[in-house]
């Protein structure tokens, strides 16, 4: 009985050392796997150091800091669904209380992905989202849903605060105000008057004077067939075939040019607003 209790010691104390050492091992190859993936990650090897950061999260599924830095790898290699199939896997059930770090990352990857109402909707409901970034990011969210007149409102009522990306948030939202579009009737009804002339008043004025003088000349040339040979004349209605569709074609023409002048005024609010929120993340 005394040399089977001896044995039972031996072998109790074996795994003990068997256990701790392997635990041992784990500790430094997770301190080592996180050392080189942040060392990947300085290097902006970013698809190689979420591979690290996987295997140090996977050694450790408790570390927030090497997860956190994970979510951003995926996130600077632009494997945006990767990020948030990470949250939805870690965070399905506390997504909204995120902490301060986490809930910042989950926002980011919401405007990579044009999820801006969303992104908008959760920093009101994540109550541990700093003010001054909840303001500049739900701004940034209304402005890059070209929503201007919401934006501005938005503007109003919160005032700039000391943070530079703040600042010219607001200052985007109060030019928004001052856009000037055209209304591609009048385009239209103007190049249904005088040929080109809809597509002058978008700004297009090479268009519109090529229109011009494709309608005139084709029209002129009619004239002179008809004026010439009478009114069966081929050489005329060829012209007026000419004439006919380039006048129908301009009216059509004037109205999406128009439309397309209203376009680029707000695509050029939208990309500033865009450098300002996505590109400096």
């Amino acid at each position: 009985m005394i040399i089977i209790n001896y044995f039972r010691v031996i072998v109790t104390l074996i795994l003990l050392i068997a256990t701790y050492t392997t635990k041992a091992q784990d500790l430094r190859d997770f301190e080592h796997t996180l050392q080189f993936a942040d060392y990947l990650f300085k290097t902006q090897q970013y698809t190689l150091a979420s591979e690290e950061y996987e295997r140090a999260v996977y050694y450790d599924s408790t570390n927030n800091s090497a997860l956190l830095k994970l979510i951003k790898a995926y996130r600077f290699d632009k494997k945006h669904d990767i990020v948030a199939q990470k949250f939805d896997y870690y965070f399905k059930d506390s997504i909204n209380y995120l902490r301060r770090d986490f809930a910042q990352e989950y926002v980011n990857n919401l405007l990579y992905r044009d999820e801006f109402q969303q992104a908008y909707n959760y920093l009101d409901i994540n109550a541990n989202i700093e003010q001054g970034y909840k303001q500049s990011f739900q701004l940034g969210a209304l402005l890059l849903q070209k929503n201007w007149d919401n934006a501005f409102s938005y503007a109003l009522k919160n005032a700039v605060t000391n943070d530079k990306k703040n600042a010219d948030l607001h200052v985007i939202a109060f030019r928004s105000k001052q856009l000037k579009y055209k209304k591609p009737f009048v385009a239209a009804l103007f190049s249904t008057i005088i040929p080109g002339t809809g597509k002058m008043y978008s700004k297009n004025w090479k268009d519109g004077v090529i229109s011009l003088l494709f309608v005139g000349v084709n029209s002129w040339q009619a004239y002179r067939g008809f004026h010439k040979y009478g009114n069966g004349s081929a050489y005329g209605w060829v012209f007026a075939g000419f004439a006919t569709s380039f006048y129908i074609g301009n009216i059509f023409g004037s109205y999406k040019s128009a439309k397309k002048y209203n376009e680029k005024l707000d695509n050029e609010l939208y990309n500033e607003t865009w450098h300002l929120m996505v590109d400096d993340l």
